[in-house]
């Protein structure tokens, strides 16, 4: 469908009911190493080629070793950098410096802007693609449910009102069936989870995707089994595939 906007991987587009209603915000999910940033990144590179103008904010990336590490997938940003279509900001969660004073000690002496900071960088962006990786430590900063809560809900409002389409990476809950906090999910309008499965009868686990929800889009159901190759992440066969042939994907 013409009006939809593409996650960069057909595969995952085609689970969507054809990729992304305008102006949502999906949430993806997963644990350390499931391949978050990678989706993120595919999600920036399909976009920019398609003409969108895009805004990455990371806490944990920089300009350099995004423009480096994303060429080992053949997405070269520098060309995008360089004529202002895409824009990385790297926001430094803290100042590295530590509080004595009794109230910031029971907040376990963490110092940072990044609360009020992220906001103010997306009230301002004109960008059409916004991608936060990741919402968590925005929401590590908070001191409670109600603020988290309260401060996500600003966030999107915020988005909503820049007209852009958003995707947030999270890390995902103990149990694997949502995000930490178990907040953005229901905040948002879609969510992607990424994860492990390990039959008993399998040397290794298996990388599996699903779609959870996506308003207003008749989205697949199905567990899909992924990897991360040389073109990014790659969708194989459905997981009950996979068990049926003890493990082969295709």
């Amino acid at each position: 469908m013409s009006d939809r906007i593409t996650t960069g991987n057909a595969d995952i587009d085609e689970m969507l009911g054809g990729g992304i209603l305008p102006q949502q915000v999906l949430v993806a999910s997963g644990p350390a190493g499931a391949g978050k940033t990678i989706m993120a990144l595919q999600f920036a590179y399909g976009n920019l080629q398609r003409g969108k103008k895009c805004l990455f904010i990371t806490a944990s990336d920089d300009e350099s070793s995004i423009e480096k590490n994303s060429l080992n997938f053949g997405w070269e940003f520098e060309k995008y950098i360089l004529s202002g279509q895409l824009s990385v900001i790297n926001i430094n969660l803290a100042r590295g410096e530590y509080s004595l004073a009794s109230d910031m000690l029971e907040g376990g002496g963490l110092i940072s802007d990044y609360l009020e900071k992220l906001p103010r960088i997306l009230k301002t962006s004109d960008a059409d693609i916004l991608i936060i990786d990741s919402i968590t430590e925005f929401n590590d900063l908070c001191t409670s449910e109600l603020e988290r809560r309260a401060r996500l809900l600003d966030i999107r409002r915020i988005i909503k009102e820049t007209g852009a389409t958003a995707l947030w990476t999270a890390e995902s809950s103990p149990d694997g069936h949502g995000t930490k906090y178990g907040i953005a999910e229901y905040v948002s309008d879609g969510l992607i989870l990424l994860n492990r499965f390990q039959p008993e009868d399998f040397s290794q686990f298996l990388y599996i995707i699903q779609v959870i929800k996506m308003r207003w889009v008749a989205h697949s159901k199905e567990l899909r089994v992924y990897s991360i190759s040389e073109n990014g992440i790659e969708l194989k066969s459905p997981l009950y595939t996979a068990l049926a042939s003890s493990g082969k994907v295709g």
